[in-house]
């Protein structure tokens, strides 16, 4: 015969315990499994993501850089041509304006004599400073050739006077305090150049920065 158990609470225990003891560890080992897992997804995503974004930049670039890159003001002068307001070989808008003298000019005045090259430009443009010697040059040395004509767009006429004689300034300043000029060349910032044919017809524009040899070869181009 079997001899009797004496304690069969104490077995049973021990299986159950036995028992809690491998579900713990499966539990453990499953969530384990499955938080390593979820580490790795996202891990994986985000490298997915830093690829795609990295691939898609690399493009844009390459496409930015095979053409050319616009100013906005530039932009902005080629979106009025565009649209019918301006366009090269048009009639220039006429206006009439005050010089610092108190004088009516306008650039119809010009008309069947000379080109005239209209430049907006304003005192406190940095730009307009930097181009200002070789602007001086070039109205001096082309004096008959062509009209030099400045247009001080939303200066009051005492900061342009200060300015002029301050700078020795030798070309003709017209004001344009309420930017009426300015708009009807739909003129975006300074300094901007329209040359201006003989017929009053807008022949070319440079819109920026003007050097001495840039202003010489529109003049050459006019007139020819």
């Amino acid at each position: 015969m079997k001899p009797k158990n004496k304690h069969p609470e104490k077995d049973c225990c021990s299986l159950c315990e036995d028992v809690n003891k491998t579900v713990e560890k499966t539990k453990k080992k499953k969530n384990k499994k499955s938080s390593f897992w979820n580490w790795k997804t996202r891990l994986l995503i985000i490298v997915l993501f830093l690829g795609i974004w990295g691939i898609a930049r690399f493009v844009i670039n390459a496409k930015t850089k095979s053409q050319p890159v616009l100013t906005d003001q530039l932009i902005e002068i080629v979106k009025g041509f565009q649209s019918g307001g301006l366009q090269t070989g048009s009639l220039a808008p006429d206006f009439t304006s005050e010089d610092l003298n108190g004088n009516k000019i306008s650039l119809s005045d010009f008309r069947d004599q000379k080109p005239v090259l209209l430049v907006f430009w304003a005192t406190w443009c940095g730009f307009c400073a930097k181009e200002l010697p070789d602007l001086k040059t070039f109205t001096k040395e082309h004096q008959n050739d062509v009209q030099v004509i400045v247009i001080s767009s939303g200066e009051v006429k005492s900061t342009i006077v200060d300015y002029v004689k301050e700078k020795e300034i030798n070309f003709m300043m017209l004001l344009d305090e309420q930017k009426e000029i300015w708009n009807s060349y739909l003129v975006r910032g300074t300094p901007n150049h329209f040359l201006i044919d003989k017929q009053g017809k807008i022949f070319t524009l440079q819109p920026g920065l003007a050097s001495l040899d840039n202003l010489k070869t529109m003049l050459e181009m006019v007139s020819e």
